[in-house]
């Protein structure tokens, strides 16, 4: 799935807070919550977090 680069970008600053006050990386069910998008876009977006 292709993503977008905006999206990325609140990606990774969304899970750069979550590392920060968790402890521990997000997940893509976190990011789907946190970003409101689809699941499938969530885990492609986790995927490239990941990556």
């Amino acid at each position: 799935m292709n993503v977008p680069g905006p999206l990325l970008a609140e990606a990774r600053s969304i899970a750069a807070t979550h590392l920060a006050e968790h402890g521990e990386p997000i997940t893509a069910v976190q990011l789907n919550r946190r970003l409101g998008t689809g699941l499938p876009m969530a885990t492609a977006l986790h995927t490239a977090l990941m990556a």
